[in-house]
């Protein structure tokens, strides 16, 4: 398996690669801020001593509370209001578990800069808690199951109220479908760890479904109920071609889409929702991956080829994104056009070529 969190330090170099460029002409200035990231959460991170630069991209929020004024010859530093500038733990977050504004870096902060480059950051020696992200910035400024018959629709006339009750309702049709995967993966006397996970998975898609649908009833908009067909049973090539479409190729985007939405949405709901979102997408794809490894030695030749045309065409079919509402781009945080086709040329460079 690549490993979720391993596919979370690629989406995280990868927006930061492609994302780093075009800021403007003003001159950068750096500061610093004192995040609280929760001590469960740290914990993996910080076993070897050291925070790596891709460890720092996911950890530090891509759209923190901004520097104060200052001179032109002092240093720009501070913290968020849910932060301490001091080596002492923050006592904003007293369960460490929790996803407060100071763990997501969710900050609500109209003065926030629109993009930061995290530049490091490091361990505070006194908090098993928190970390000090140094920053660079401007200082001006779903798994569709076979059969589904239903659109998702809404009759919303906000175009994220639209966006997020179709989403929702893809979300709600992956519950079917990886429980089907799930059953599938049995008959196919796949590795318990591979099954559960799908089990998981199901879990997962219900409460992004729940998440993704209350935003989109906030806004005015309403998901509409999944509609399946009779479907019939896969023979393991028919599954693999599935999986590779809708999971190494499909989830696998939709967890870079996710992870950028969390970073750049101004909706400060939508960007704690897709945090969340981002994590379990991640972890999806890491499954759809290991799934892929595992049945590839059980096809044929011929199968095998199948298999890789098919995840090449789906691939290929995400190269270039249809124009968004701006309203997408900016409160919702999807990457525009251009962007979109940057994030898809890394992404196919770095898995889908590199795994062909």
């Amino acid at each position: 398996m690549l490993g979720d969190r391993r596919l979370s330090l690629l989406f995280a170099s990868l927006l930061a690669e492609v994302t780093a460029s075009g800021c403007g002409a003003d001159d950068p200035c750096t500061y610093e801020q004192v995040t609280a990231i929760g001590a469960n959460r740290l914990a993996p991170y910080i076993e070897d001593g050291n925070l790596t630069l891709a460890e720092c991209q996911v950890l530090c929020p891509m759209n923190p509370a901004p520097p104060p004024s200052a001179g032109p010859d002092e240093p720009s530093s501070t913290s968020s209001s849910t932060s301490t500038t001091g080596d002492t733990p923050s006592d904003t977050t007293t369960d460490p578990t929790s996803t407060t504004a100071a763990t997501t870096g969710a900050v609500d902060d109209d003065a926030a800069p629109r993009t930061s480059t995290v530049l490091g950051c490091a361990a505070i020696p006194a908090s098993k808690s928190d970390i000090r992200c140094q920053y660079e910035t401007s200082c001006k400024g779903g798994r569709r199951p076979a059969g589904l018959c239903s659109e998702g629709r809404s009759g919303g006339d906000d175009p994220i109220a639209r966006w997020f009750a179709e989403v929702a309702h893809l979300e709600a049709a992956s519950v079917p479908a990886f429980e089907r995967l799930a059953a599938e993966l049995r008959e196919h006397d796949a590795p318990a760890a591979m099954i559960a996970a799908a089990l998981r998975a199901a879990v997962d898609e219900a409460r992004h479904a729940d998440l993704l649908g209350a935003i989109a009833i906030r806004l005015g908009g309403r998901p509409s109920p999944v509609e399946l067909a009779p479907t019939h049973g896969r023979s393991l090539v028919e599954l693999a071609i599935e999986n590779a479409v809708e999971g190494c190729v499909g989830e696998t985007w939709a967890a870079l889409l996710a992870a950028h939405q969390a970073r750049a949405a101004e909706d400060p709901e939508i960007r704690a929702c897709m945090i969340e979102v981002a994590a379990d997408e991640a972890a999806h794809a890491d499954l759809a991956w290991a799934i892929d490894a595992w049945i590839a030695p059980l096809l044929t030749a011929d199968e095998r080829t199948r298999l890789l045309t098919a995840r090449s065409q789906a691939a290929r079919a995400l190269r270039d994104p249809p124009p968004r509402d701006e309203a997408l781009e900016r409160r919702a945080g999807l990457p525009a056009p251009d962007l979109a086709r940057r994030l898809w040329k890394t992404l196919d460079r770095e898995l889908w070529s590199a795994a062909a």
